[in-house]
């Protein structure tokens, strides 16, 4: 591929990563404002998506030694100012989103559209890093997927003295690694219309905490990030983990996202079945 083509389509990563926070706005407004879903059910998935969240992020707080070496000094204010302007316009994209649904018809297929921009994306993302040397996998970034499944068990159980929920449901939601496509058809096929909505929404929160905390430190704590994306860290979350992470974070977050995506069905029905 030709330099000149190869430049255009790394610089235009940026403007469909926008386009893409419009339709992840859109389709969240979708799930939103639909008249079965309920304060109730909103209230608690905030709550058990922002415990799974934190128990992701801590559990991959730790430094791997081997890049303590490479860490560079803590950014002043001023260093902070960049990403926290970048994580303000993502929200902007997403806020906008929420707004064209209450403006436009809701019929325009966003999933779909959502998909094909996605795979555009991936493409883009593959010729960027065409040219990158891919490392040989090391325990430390094997511990990322394993942290994941200890996390669900930790949220599970924080979780279950705060909402009205047995252990296993909330493992059965869990499950779901952020794979809020799957969660959502999965399990009300499998524990009813309301525990879908909750797993479905529970996901879409887990997913738009990933976004927030890549812009926000992204580059200084990669592997909590990471964790906190969840099965998504290999799709749809994969063009702002390229945009906000350094290129050797990339083949983890697929490794890592490949990992729960394949465990995330087989883990549902497990958990569903305990019931």
């Amino acid at each position: 591929m030709t330099a000149p083509i190869k430049t255009l389509a790394v610089a235009s990563i940026g403007y469909l990563v926008w386009s893409l926070l419009i339709v992840i706005g859109y389709q969240f407004a979708d799930v939103l404002f639909q008249p079965d879903m309920g304060w109730k059910v909103l209230r608690e998935s905030f709550i058990y998506a922002s415990i799974l969240s934190v128990s992701s992020f801590l559990l991959l707080l730790t430094r791997p030694v081997e890049e303590q070496g490479n860490i560079k000094p803590k950014r002043n204010f001023r260093g902070l100012l960049k990403p926290l302007q970048e994580c303000c316009i993502a929200m902007l994209m997403v806020g906008l989103g929420m707004l064209s649904y209450l403006i436009l018809p809701h019929d325009l297929h966003a999933a779909q559209f959502s998909h094909a921009l996605l795979l555009i994306l991936i493409v883009l993302i593959g010729i960027d890093l065409s040219t990158v040397r891919l490392a040989r996998l090391t325990r430390h970034q094997i511990w990322v997927p394993s942290a994941m499944l200890l996390a669900i068990f930790m949220a599970a159980y924080i979780a279950q003295w705060l909402l009205p929920h047995s252990f296993t449901v909330l493992l059965t939601v869990a499950s779901g690694f952020g794979w809020f496509s799957l969660s959502g058809s999965l399990v009300t096929s499998l524990l009813g219309k309301e525990m879908g909505s909750f797993a479905l929404l529970t996901d879409l929160i887990r997913e738009f905490y990933g976004i927030v905390l890549l812009f926000l430190c992204g580059r200084s704590l990669p592997r909590s990030v990471i964790g906190v994306c969840g099965a998504t860290a290999m799709d749809s979350t994969l063009p702002f983990i390229k945009q906000n992470c350094r290129s050797s974070d990339v083949q983890l977050a697929i490794f890592s996202g490949f990992i729960l995506t394949l465990l995330a069905p087989f883990l549902i029905v497990l958990f569903a079945s305990l019931q």
